[in-house]
């Protein structure tokens, strides 16, 4: 028996010894889970933060977010998006830092995506009165553009439209565009003012806000036009600032409505 308890041990040993890669997801250890961060470069501040993602396969996106990541030639996560992903499903702001190149854009497209399917569609002319969903703001048109692109990517499969809001393109024919309906509005930050000072278009329903190079936005001076931003936006829906924000079942309630907490 003694022999059989120390083999047991042996078996358990190599078990654990074995690199991540050659196991299964639940047979992490945190031991496992802080060699696969050091592996990818990720580093992390805050509470309770999640796993990150070790295949597409493992994750808990839907088979059709899944589909189109496979159609776009994702064939692994990067490192922002490990970790981003898993936080952004989660109903949590984050603050993202990686460089240019490295997959930023689809690390906060997947969770509004996912965000945004969870809402009723934009579909009666009533609701596409309230606005999107969600916006986007970059410090740049090109960069503005280049959101556009990934997200139309992304999106057209879920039936989900997306409208840019940039210099170059005249007011009235955005304007046509945000009053046919749209889940996803992307703009610089001062044709974004104009567009909601000439009530061309209304925030009264936007849940989700992300800022690309929000560093660059602030640097260029765009910190007063992002407060008013802001401003435009529901207040009924805040999340809260105290022990309510550290409680999962308070952070999602209303999830699969328009009531849930802006992201």
């Amino acid at each position: 028996k003694r022999l059989k308890n120390v083999a047991k041990k042996e078996a358990k040993q190599k078990w654990d010894d074995r690199h991540w890669s050659e196991k299964d997801s639940q047979q992490m250890q945190e031991r496992d889970w802080r060699i696969f961060k050091e592996d990818y470069n990720i580093t992390c501040k805050g509470g309770r933060i999640p796993h990150p993602i070790r295949f597409w396969q493992e994750s808990i996106l839907a088979k059709e977010i899944l589909d189109i990541i496979d159609s776009v030639g994702y064939k692994e996560p990067t490192p922002i998006q490990r970790q981003a992903i898993p936080i952004g499903l989660q109903n949590r702001d984050i603050i993202g830092v990686a460089e240019t190149g490295s997959g930023k854009t689809a690390a906060f497209l997947i969770p509004l995506l996912v965000w945004i399917q969870s809402l009723p569609k934009i579909e009666r002319m009533e609701d596409a009165d309230q606005g999107p969903y969600a916006i986007i703001l970059a410090p740049t048109r090109e960069l503005a553009q280049q959101i556009e692109e990934e997200t139309i990517k992304f999106g057209t499969a879920l039936g989900i439209r997306t409208v840019a809001v940039i210099g170059g393109i005249s007011r009235e024919e955005q304007g046509f565009k945000l009053r046919q309906g749209c889940e996803v509005v992307i703009a610089t930050p001062g044709r974004l003012i104009d567009v909601l000072e000439n009530r061309y278009l209304v925030l009264n329903q936007c849940t989700y806000v992300v800022m690309d190079e929000a560093d660059r936005m602030i640097d260029m001076g765009f910190e007063p036009e992002v407060q008013k931003i802001l401003e435009f936006l529901p207040v009924s829906n805040q999340k809260p600032d105290t022990e309510e924000a550290e409680d999962d079942t308070k952070m999602l309630q209303n999830f699969n409505s328009k009531k849930k907490y802006r992201q």
